[in-house]
């Protein structure tokens, strides 16, 4: 898989190989799958603002209109709407966003299962 990071520079790890950081516009319409992640900012060291990162960073209709047609976005939730995601594209015809949550929730059901019973 090739893997592209869009964050603020802050949040960018040069140290991690293969992973190009690039802006979310210059690849948005060649990618397979748009992953976003909750910005848990309460994990970070310094205080970030959040206020422009849907504008910089997350995506919007006009960045999901840029997808490919086959390509999905997905995201692990909890969604923080209006911060890495439009809120209406939560439910949209490319989000796979409550399937993997629900896959999620069964691949820790099945591991803490195997915990438990050896």
């Amino acid at each position: 898989a090739k893997i592209f990071i869009a964050a603020p520079i802050e949040w960018q790890d040069l140290t991690v190989e293969d992973v190009i950081y690039t802006e979310l516009d210059a690849i948005i319409a060649k990618v397979d799958v748009v992953m976003l992640l909750r910005c848990q900012v309460e994990r970070h060291g310094v205080a970030h603002d959040n206020t422009n990162f849907l504008a910089k960073y997350g995506l919007t209709v006009a960045r999901e209109k840029a997808m490919r047609a086959d390509a999905i976005i997905m995201h692990p939730a909890p969604v923080n709407r209006d911060v890495e995601i439009e809120s209406s594209l939560v439910e949209s015809a490319k989000s796979r966003i409550f399937e993997q949550m629900a896959n999620g929730t069964y691949a820790r059901m099945a591991i803490l299962e195997m915990v438990f019973t050896k």
